[in-house]
């Protein structure tokens, strides 16, 4: 199972048997240009002991790697324009990397981008990890936060509407729409960028609606899966 697919696996595990209803909506502002940096720093939660971490691009292929230390902190440098170049895909499909379906409008069509949104430790039966947090908000709702990483090789604008209900369907059985909205003013290079869930459950299901935009970008935790479940059901 993919990281992507486990945030709105968490998002409603935690939400199935909440009552009330109601679809949020979430209001997207103009868009301010995105942080770039050269580098993602964090902890890996739980991890003990020595080993590495590493940012996956085309299947077999790593395109950076970093060393963690026994506590669990590392700092990956983000790969350059030529290391990252394999990986690119059309602006256009800037998010499927991630999980999402549908195609976004760039402002500069010869744009090409690629994000990613977990790393993969390197050692024994170890899981992806990502740098999320799940929040609620009431009884019935919750805000899933993530980080995202965004290459593009020159500035442009994307925008639109992405639609991340397959991976709720095809990993947690939920057959709903989760429309993301997306909002991004990106420069050339690596794009701190936050993916926001909101979700509301009810009698009959759960529903969600989301945003991408740019985000400050700071040293995060970096949790498996399993731990964001555990996370979740702690609300």
């Amino acid at each position: 199972m993919n990281a992507p697919a486990r945030f709105f696996i968490v998002a409603s595990l935690g939400l199935l048997l909440s009552a009330c209803a109601g679809r949020p909506t979430l209001q997207v502002g103009p868009a301010a240009p995105a942080k770039t940096v050269g580098n993602v720093q964090g902890n890996i939660s739980r991890w003990g002991g020595a080993g590495k971490v590493t940012l996956a691009g085309l299947p077999g292929q790593a395109l950076a790697q970093a060393d963690v230390a026994s506590s669990g902190l590392f700092i990956l440098p983000l790969p350059d324009a030529v290391t990252v170049q394999p990986a690119l895909r059309p602006a256009a499909d800037a998010l499927s990397a991630v999980g999402c379906t549908g195609r976004v409008t760039s402002s500069d069509d010869a744009a090409r981008n690629f994000a990613f949104i977990n790393l993969q430790p390197q050692r024994s039966e170890a899981k992806p990890v990502f740098a999320a947090r799940l929040q609620r908000t009431s009884f019935t709702r919750a805000v899933l936060t993530g980080r995202v990483y965004l290459y593009a090789d020159r500035p442009t604008r994307l925008s639109g509407q992405v639609d991340c209900g397959q991976i709720m369907q095809e990993f947690a059985g939920v057959a709903i729409g989760v429309p993301i909205s997306v909002n991004v003013n990106a420069q050339s290079g690596w794009n701190a960028l936050e993916l926001r869930v909101d979700v509301q459950g009810s009698l009959t299901g759960v529903s969600a609606t989301g945003e991408v935009g740019a985000v400050a970008d700071a040293p995060q935790v970096w949790r498996t899966a399993q731990e964001i479940i555990d996370q979740a059901s702690q609300l």
